[in-house]
């Protein structure tokens, strides 16, 4: 069985502009089943959508069953303004915003909710992170209120310190994961946090001439070694590839992210089944 535990159903992995147009004007619901078509022609079973505020991941839970995919949504990224989220969430100023936003989720049946720790990676450096980081007094508030309604946290984090902030705020998983150190690796192992390291959505843009092909080399590189030094002491890796994003497709994506991690030596049967059993709505 074939798990994506992150994908983006409203990406066509080709435009991020192009693709979120389709459904500004309402959900496209011949797009969005023909990348269930697709995801489930390739095997997938399990898809954890990471949000979108177009609603197109909460539609495609709707129909997800009819090509048999066990499909979970957190419907949108919930972000603190002028923070990483807002290609695929909405923002709130205070914590009753950020209460009111996880309630709205709950009503268009969330089953977690999805944050942001850190920007996304500046791919033109080769070792930085975008954006300001949060602090680990937000993330804690931010997530134990999630927890106490009865949801799972999806963390977006990239960068040694934000990935630890997240980790220790309690978050369930951490997205992407880049630029790891083993100060983290050690609490994610401790703590039983699971990474899904998305290494695809960096490595297949090698060749792809958009970005110095040896600064994408360097940060793929530095991701397989914290892989490696991740599975040696018990991390828990599941298999996500940000499907839909450039250069990922939607199904084959998922297939090149677990035959990279299969190279690695990295069994992720363990990671998908708790992403299975925790990223599920208990309210």
């Amino acid at each position: 069985m074939i798990y994506e535990c992150h994908g983006h159903i409203i990406l066509d992995s080709e435009s991020y502009s192009c693709a979120v147009a389709r459904h500004e004007k309402g959900v496209d619901k011949t797009f969005v089943s023909r990348n269930l078509k697709t995801c489930a022609d390739n095997g997938i079973v399990f898809y954890r959508d990471g949000g979108d505020k177009h609603g197109a991941s909460v539609f495609a839970k709707r129909i997800a069953a009819e090509y048999g995919i066990d499909y979970r949504t957190p419907a949108y990224i919930v972000h603190k303004k002028g923070y990483y989220g807002g290609m695929f969430g909405k923002a709130f100023e205070s914590i009753s915003e950020f209460r009111e936003l996880v309630a709205e989720a709950k009503r268009l049946g969330a089953d977690f909710i999805k944050m942001t720790a850190s920007g996304m990676l500046d791919l033109s450096d080769g070792g930085s992170v975008t954006g300001p980081a949060m602090s680990i007094e937000d993330l804690r508030e931010m997530v134990n209120i999630a927890h106490g309604e009865g949801f799972a946290v999806m963390t977006h984090a990239n960068g040694a310190d934000s990935i630890m902030r997240a980790v220790e705020s309690g978050a369930d998983s951490i997205e992407h994961g880049f630029y790891m150190d083993s100060k983290a690796l050690r609490a994610m192992a401790q703590t039983g946090a699971v990474w899904v390291p998305t290494t695809v959505a960096v490595a297949n843009l090698i060749g792809a001439g958009r970005y110095d092909d040896e600064k994408l080399i360097h940060i793929v590189d530095a991701h397989k070694t914290s892989l490696k030094q991740a599975a040696a002491i018990g991390v828990l890796v599941a298999c996500g590839s940000d499907a839909g994003a450039s250069y990922v497709p939607q199904g084959a994506g998922t297939i090149e992210e677990l035959k990279l991690l299969n190279l690695l030596g990295i069994d992720t049967s363990s990671g998908n089944r708790k992403i299975e059993e925790v990223f599920r709505r208990r309210c």
